[in-house]
């Protein structure tokens, strides 16, 4: 740790002022459950590590204008005993309760995750099929992004070298149901192999809106538009579901590593993109 240096702010505004100077050189930290990893791999090998534990101004779960607004440096366990989000947002809550361990839970925060851009990000999918934002701040004011634009790369982002993600924003939907399902390599401290979101509003007997969202199966996080189209206001039966899960095999390119071949995650994602749907639907596999 003898190339980097350490500061903490005592302010948002000197949060702000310390990444405008050091830019990219300056590392906002938090629960530090991704960055005290790289740099023990000697993949970041020097900077300022910025200590924005105690900045007020990124925590904070609250309701606003029918959205959920979760503060950046809110830790995952924060959001899970949230009685807002269990209330209002279960789906979201429900999908975080495999997220690490309880030691991890306690560390990583959702505006950590977010910004680390990694593949396997598990809070990436149930944003992207949520809808969310991230509130993006520097010195020179605020924007938002939609997850769905945030990533651009593996551990890239698109956000500019002297802003910090100040909180999350859930729009509350008004309707549908959303189920969350991953597979890792042991439960717990493994990072997953594939994970899958997805959100439906149906009638009776169509899905009339499906919103799917996969992890570990493209260089970045994806939305799964092309079958998205294809459930798209087609009949709710078994037949259905299996040959339109199928489509997937357009909307992802996998990898092979240690963790799994192209081919293993192909057939899993399609596999838990069945199962999700099914949870969704309250229908047996």
């Amino acid at each position: 740790m003898n190339n980097f240096k350490f500061f903490k702010p005592q302010s948002f505004k000197e949060l702000l002022d310390i990444k405008d100077e050091l830019l990219s050189a300056g590392y906002p930290l938090a629960g530090g459950s991704n960055l005290l990893v790289y740099i023990k791999e000697n993949m970041v090998k020097s900077g300022t590590l910025i200590d924005i534990s105690s900045i007020e101004e990124l925590k904070g779960i609250n309701k606003v204008d029918g959205s959920i607004e979760i503060g950046a440096a809110e830790t995952i366990t924060n959001i899970l005993e949230s009685s807002l989000i269990n209330r209002e947002l279960p789906f979201f809550s429900l999908s975080l309760k495999d997220f690490g361990n309880p030691l991890i839970r306690n560390k990583a925060t959702i505006g950590g995750n977010l910004a680390d851009a990694s593949p396997v990000a598990d809070t990436a999918p149930p944003l992207l099929v949520l809808g969310a934002f991230v509130s993006v701040v520097s010195r020179s004011g605020t924007r938002k992004i939609p997850v769905a634009e945030l990533f651009t790369g593996p551990r890239k982002n698109k956000l500019e070298e002297n802003e910090v993600i100040q909180k999350i924003i859930i729009p509350i939907p008004l309707e549908g149901k959303g189920a969350f399902l991953k597979l890792g390599q042991r439960k717990g401290t493994s990072i997953s192999v594939t994970s899958v979101a997805v959100w439906i509003e149906s009638s009776s007997d169509k899905f009339r809106n499906i919103k799917i969202a996969l992890g570990g199966v493209a260089p970045t996080p994806v939305r799964a538009l092309n079958t998205e189209k294809a459930f798209s206001g087609k009949n709710i039966d078994r037949n259905s579901i299996k040959t339109f899960a199928e489509t997937l095999r357009k909307d992802i390119r996998p990898i092979s590593d240690v963790r799994g071949s192209a081919e293993y995650r192909t057939e899993v994602s399609i596999n838990l993109l069945k199962r999700a749907v099914y949870e969704c639907l309250e229908m047996e596999e």
